[in-house]
């Protein structure tokens, strides 16, 4: 029997009406046009469509649990979680201000006379510039967070379109290719700006910048006993509130990224399980190892990255 549907075919009988010929063309009278065929498209009817309830996709033909209500939520928690680290690094500021009290205080002759006496006080010179690599690397990091918080934005819509459905069910297939894709661009970048972070950061600052910070308050202490200038009484009178300000949100901060971004990897490796390609896996698990591996690297002495530091 053949199959019902397949094409749908319409015949239109369009006659003549009222319209006269000239009677000398030699033309037949009441000639009608030739009837008209339309054919519908051939999907206007598709046979192999398959609608499947909400939150299911089609895998191996058949309609499967994918999404849940608690998987899209667990992705929206994990974008927030990328959200605040990024809102906490707005104070990060505060590390430019030991760079801005340094430089200024390095031009002062009373200054100079000090730093003259040894040379302890070349550290000075490397915190300025590791502080300035990481002013910009954390700025680079928001940008992570935030390009990582796209993703997961993505994420969360294609799954709740899942769970909304009501029309044609789409193939796990496809839904693993949108969803990898979207992981494996979060992951890679936000690795890469992690391991920087703690390259350039949280290694070689957390326990410089407390070195400076005696120095530079022990030196103010000795100008002070020897009549230095008013300018550098000033700036000296500042310095305790400047160091004090960055080391607190280095102590605060120091632990976060790498934290945050194994917290967030496990948990969307066990929600998505079903939707992470092997090529995606071997990636996450690669950029964990990278963030890892960034830990237990000793820190080089005196590398300040060369990028720009104000002498």
């Amino acid at each position: 029997m053949k199959s019902f549907g397949a094409l749908v075919v319409a015949v239109a009988l369009v006659a003549s009406c009222g319209s006269k010929k000239d009677p000398g063309a030699g033309s037949a009278v009441g000639s009608g046009t030739a009837p008209v065929v339309v054919v519908a498209p051939a999907d206007a009817l598709d046979p192999n469509a398959k609608t499947c309830p909400a939150g299911n996709a089609l895998k191996d033909g058949a309609c499967v649990v994918v999404v849940t209500a608690e998987k899209v939520e667990a992705v929206a928690q994990q974008q927030t979680r990328l959200d605040e680290l990024a809102t906490v690094l707005d104070k990060a500021e505060v590390l430019a201000a030991p760079i801005e009290l340094l430089n200024a205080i390095r031009q002062l002759d009373a200054w100079k006379k000090i730093a003259g006496t040894s040379d302890k006080f070349k550290i000075v010179e490397e915190i300025v510039a590791r502080l300035g690599d990481a002013v910009q690397q954390l700025a680079l990091l928001k940008v992570g967070l935030k390009e990582g918080s796209v993703r997961l934005g993505n994420i969360k819509g294609e799954l709740t379109k899942v769970l909304d459905q009501t029309g044609a069910a789409k193939r796990i297939e496809d839904l693993q290719a949108d969803i990898s894709k979207d992981l494996n661009a979060a992951f890679d970048q936000l690795s890469k700006e992690v391991v920087a972070t703690v390259q350039k950061v949280l290694l070689p600052i957390k326990t410089q910048l407390t070195d400076v910070s005696d120095l530079v308050i022990g030196a103010c202490a000795m100008a002070k006993l020897s009549g230095g200038s008013d300018q550098l009484k000033a700036l000296c009178e500042k310095a305790r509130d400047v160091f004090t300000e960055a080391n607190t949100f280095l102590k605060d901060f120091e632990k976060r990224p790498t934290e945050l971004f194994a917290a967030v990897r496990s948990k969307l490796e066990g929600e998505l399980s079903l939707f992470i390609d092997a090529k995606t896996k071997t990636a996450m698990d690669m950029a964990q190892k990278a963030v890892d591996d960034a830990l237990k690297l000793p820190v080089a002495a005196g590398s300040g990255s060369g990028s720009g530091s104000a002498h």
